[in-house]
């Protein structure tokens, strides 16, 4: 009999509309660092993620951070009010999730 065992990831992928829509990633990350130090101090700026992926018309994108992590981040740009704006539409410990655009939270 086969038996399944499930995956754990250490990870979380979490994608999010922009508005302004904006392919400058530089952009996005400094307003994560911001959104962050703004909701948790100064320590939280050094959290680990990554961006995976701008759409070509920088409407939406793909960060990946530490599974711990990620409600941290989901939480500091619900509170972000400055320009851009990056509202989560998709979280996941799957990447391969994330690639329907119909699908919202």
């Amino acid at each position: 009999m086969m038996q399944s065992i499930p995956l754990h990831s250490k990870t979380h992928y979490l994608r999010f509309s922009i508005t302004p829509a904006t392919k400058n990633d530089l952009a996005l990350r400094k307003t994560l660092a911001d959104a962050l130090m703004q909701s948790f101090g100064l320590t939280s700026t050094a959290t680990y993620l990554d961006i995976l992926w701008t759409s070509d018309d920088g409407s939406d994108c793909v960060i990946r951070a530490q599974k711990e992590d990620a409600t941290k981040i989901s939480a500091a740009l619900a509170s972000w009010t400055e320009s851009p704006r990056l509202s989560l539409t998709k979280e996941s410990p799957f990447l391969p999730s994330l690639l329907r655009r119909d699908d919202v939270l």
